[in-house]
């Protein structure tokens, strides 16, 4: 697991003043993974994005965790029919 990779969780919590129990919540429902290198949380770069993202959903909107999950299932099908529509937009594009 290179560093570069992955950051503490304990950096995540005090660079965007968020709680370790936050986190954890969002690890149970599958909204973020946790790798764990000698008893040491680290979280995936590539879920910064994210994290930042439901930190300010539970924090600013006041959106529980059950709500951020709802929310991301519902974000992501819409994400998904805005391709498929994209895509037919494309076939259809043949026949004009």
């Amino acid at each position: 697991m290179p560093d570069q990779e992955f950051i503490p969780v304990e950096i995540c919590c005090s660079n965007y003043n968020i709680e370790l129990n936050f986190i954890r919540s969002l690890e149970e429902y599958g909204l973020i993974s946790i790798s764990y290198r000698e008893s040491v949380a680290f979280i995936q770069k590539e879920d910064v994005p994210q994290l930042e993202q439901f930190s300010r959903m539970y924090y600013e909107l006041n959106i529980n965790v059950e709500g951020i999950d709802a929310l991301r299932n519902l974000l992501d099908k819409i994400r998904k029919l805005q391709d498929e529509k994209e895509a037919l937009r494309a076939r259809l594009r043949i026949y004009e």
